[in-house]
């Protein structure tokens, strides 16, 4: 077991930044990859379910905003998004976290990705921008500084997800979520397309991006070297596969945020503070 703690940002920092320049030099074809969950890790709060903040009050999330502006075939308006609460939390209760996260989701059947993604878009540069972790996002934009790939891979819904491409500085497909089939106009399906991105599903889809990466690019060489998540019992699974790789030089960190090191964690772990902005 090697097991470590510690609230020092700039430390943790570093150390990524040596395993980068580290798996440079021991590889000039390598690219580090990084992989992060996105609600309570890069983002304060749950944007689908929204979340109250300290100075009272509560955040709507995207899928209110979204049942609101009649984006839903199944749920309309206030009242609707209402019904559509009281059954996902129906759902949670009788069925378990990973059918309430699809539920969640598949509230939006037949309506068109592009028009939800505009929304999250829109919601993401104005009114959620400022519930983004400022730590997180100085601990993103400095991997990409030293050469590395940031990729999300959320239990949120995908087209809510990649609205905050922008925030992060990178393209929509480096952002990932709980994906529904889409027919060929973008009007999407009921079904889920696997996997389920919570838990070990998240792990998962960490092997299929690196498989994809491999397979696009097969003149480089991409490596693991850090995962970041909020909960053990739903990243545990892709901190402890991220911790699992063993590059050519450097080793892997599993970074839990706002949250205590769990009994029986067997991978290089460290434990951050990431604090809300002042006055929120």
């Amino acid at each position: 077991m090697n097991i470590a703690a510690t609230e020092d940002l700039a430390a943790v920092e570093a150390e990524l930044r040596e395993t980068c320049r580290a798996l440079a030099a021991a590889d000039p074809t390598a690219v580090p990859v990084a992989f992060w969950d996105f609600d309570g890790t890069l983002f304060q709060g749950d944007c689908s379910e929204g979340f109250p903040v300290s100075a009272g009050g509560r955040v709507a999330g995207l899928v209110e905003e979204a049942v609101t502006a009649g984006l839903s075939a199944r749920y309309r308006g206030r009242e609707g998004f209402f019904q559509c609460w009281e059954d996902y939390q129906r759902t949670m209760t009788e069925r378990g976290t990973a059918e309430a996260y699809a539920f969640f989701v598949r509230v939006f059947a037949g309506a068109s990705s592009a028009d939800l993604l505009a929304l999250a878009r829109e919601s993401f540069d104005g009114r959620l921008r400022r519930w983004f972790y400022d730590d997180a996002l100085r601990l993103w934009s400095g991997l990409e500084a030293a050469g590395a790939r940031n990729f999300v891979i959320s239990a949120s819904a995908d087209f809510f997800v990649k609205g905050a491409a922008a925030v992060l500085g990178v393209a929509p497909d480096r952002l990932h979520g709980v994906r529904l089939t889409e027919d060929a106009a973008g009007a999407l399906g009921d079904g889920v397309t696997a996997p389920l991105t919570f838990g070990e599903g998240k792990a998962e889809r960490m092997r299929d991006l690196l498989a994809e990466m491999d397979a696009a690019e097969p003149d480089k060489n991409f490596h693991t070297i850090a995962a970041f998540g909020n909960h053990w019992s739903t990243d545990g699974p892709l901190l402890e596969a991220a911790a699992r790789h063993r590059p050519p030089a450097g080793a892997p960190l599993a970074v839990l945020v706002n949250a205590p090191a769990p009994e029986g964690a067997v991978c290089r772990l460290r434990c951050l503070t990431f604090s809300a902005r002042p006055g929120l």
